[in-house]
């Protein structure tokens, strides 16, 4: 399963292309933890037409147990800043990590985290190329569609447009040569 965070949601909520979560996940459902909830919330004050993860049949929420919250506060520690900052990376982490499951997340010092934890990321784009190499059909002008939808929300991405995706994903090793 995968355990979500806010970043990669709302903005595939944003840029209208959240099924492909559902579509491309193990057995079509993902988990978001409440920290990452309460984020989505505050992002939905701003974007009210981001979904509401408790509205879908395929998100699980997720509450913290006791052991993944040490982990995360160990986490929230070494990524340091204000008291709220990282919260929802650091629950996505601990969750995937005490759970066996994959975090996706696109901030690098979470993918750096959840690295010195043994947890498997994935970034949005990486969910964008499996959604091109599955539901998409291999349909490139689809995949370069949703990047540039994305891009558009104000995503902060390592490419500048849809056009480099594949580039970008052969030099990942994302898809093969």
């Amino acid at each position: 399963m995968w355990v979500v965070d806010t970043s990669v949601y709302t903005h595939l909520s944003r840029a209208g292309h959240l099924h492909i979560l559902n579509e491309v996940a193990p057995a079509g459902l993902i988990l978001v933890p409440a920290e990452v909830h309460d984020e989505i919330g505050a992002g939905r004050d701003l974007y009210p037409g981001i979904a509401d993860p408790a509205s879908l049949a395929w998100v699980e929420l997720a509450v913290l147990t006791e052991d993944e919250v040490f982990t995360q506060l160990v986490i929230k520690a070494a990524m340091g800043g204000a008291p709220t900052d990282h919260l929802g990376e650091c629950s996505v982490i601990a969750c995937a990590k005490h759970r066996g499951h994959v975090a996706l997340v696109d901030e690098r010092a979470a993918v750096t985290q959840a690295g010195l934890h043994g947890v498997l990321t994935h970034d949005t784009l990486w969910v964008v190329i499996e959604a091109f190499s599955t539901i998409l059909d291999g349909d490139r002008s689809a995949a370069i569609r949703i990047v540039d939808d994305l891009i558009s929300t104000g995503m902060h991405l390592p490419i500048e447009s849809g056009a480099s995706l594949f580039a970008w994903a052969y030099e990942e090793g994302l898809l093969p040569r």
